[in-house]
């Protein structure tokens, strides 16, 4: 029992000495530029926000099931802070339609790429429900979506019994 108190005290003391702070606490309007970078670190992705300041996104794959973006103004304030692996964002990916660089300011960059002869497909882990997935977009060389799907992870979320 001992071992066990001593184990969870020191996580918490790594958690606290490491400054652990969840990308979903961070306070748009209130947070600066500066602060995001000292709490979760540089963005995965920054580039310039049509509207004015930038856009940062923090990816947390390939095994994460997170994406956060925020946009930060020209005065370097946090003005929002938005989870983009959503049941209704992954939604709005339409085949035929949705070109990559659509894909990407819907979803973030994809945590893998996988390239085949005829199309190539990007991949992002996700949590649907009680469950982990993997969100596949499947794209022509022109571009273009061709299809999308949502795979449960049996192995990760116990859904395989080995039969039993």
């Amino acid at each position: 029992m001992k071992r066990i108190y001593c184990f969870i005290v020191a996580l918490l003391l790594i958690g606290a000495l490491t400054g652990c702070v969840s990308p979903g606490a961070i306070a748009p309007n209130t947070t600066s530029a500066a602060e995001l970078v000292k709490q979760l670190g540089k963005p995965t992705d920054k580039r310039p926000n049509p509207q004015g300041g930038e856009i940062w996104d923090y990816v947390y794959g390939p095994e994460g099931t997170a994406t956060w973006r925020y946009n930060v103004d020209k005065g370097g304030v946090v003005r929002s802070a938005d989870q983009l692996l959503t049941r209704e964002r992954l939604y709005k990916v339409v085949p035929g339609e949705t070109t990559e660089a659509g894909v990407i300011e819907l979803l973030g960059k994809p945590g893998r790429i996988n390239r085949y002869s005829h199309e190539v497909a990007w991949e992002w882990r996700v949590k649907l429900n009680a469950n982990r997935g993997h969100y596949v977009v499947r794209f022509g060389y022109d571009g273009l979506a061709r299809g999308v799907m949502v795979m449960e992870d049996m192995f990760i979320d116990g859904g395989d019994k080995g039969g039993k």
